[in-house]
């Protein structure tokens, strides 16, 4: 048996959003807003499993399968700090086809500024496979990130 070496990558978003931190929360605290921004491309992925407990100590479930290639992923969260609009830390672990791919601790911290919020998330990573996938990680996350100012945008929340 071959085993791979761990990889370890980090890195962190820094974002200035037009609307207050118990809003911006609202993106990860509750589920209707989060299923919004936090999925595959409507057109080339189908949702298979979808739960959240948002609570310390609770579980958060996405699994879904990209149409053309047929891989599927499989993302499990734990949430351990949860401050409403300062502060949440969970980890995540991430499986491809049935194939562990990495292990993840994430935070989030949001700061008032005015009628605005700094938002600072970080990822610290430990890729399974031994590749640096840190690059793709931050360049996904940013999609992300841009996908909760449009549902922000269209739910009217930053306005």
């Amino acid at each position: 048996m071959t085993e791979n070496r761990l990889f370890h990558g980090t890195f962190t978003l820094k974002r200035l959003w037009a609307a207050p931190p118990d809003r911006v929360f609202s993106a990860w605290s509750d589920p209707q807003i989060k299923a919004q921004w936090f999925t595959g491309p409507a057109e080339k992925w189908t949702l298979m499993r979808r739960s959240m407990d948002f609570r310390a100590g609770g579980q958060e479930v996405l699994q879904g399968r990209f149409n053309e290639s047929g891989l599927e992923t499989l993302f499990e969260a734990r949430f351990h700090v949860i401050e409403p609009a300062k502060r949440l830390v969970y980890d995540y672990d991430l499986h491809h086809s049935g194939s562990f791919h990495s292990v993840t601790l994430s935070s989030l911290e949001l700061d008032a500024d005015g009628d605005k919020t700094r938002v600072s998330y970080t990822e610290q990573i430990v890729f399974l496979d031994g590749k640096d996938g840190t690059a793709d990680r931050r360049h996904g996350t940013g999609i992300q990130f841009d996908m909760i100012e449009s549902t922000f945008q269209s739910l009217e929340i930053l306005q």
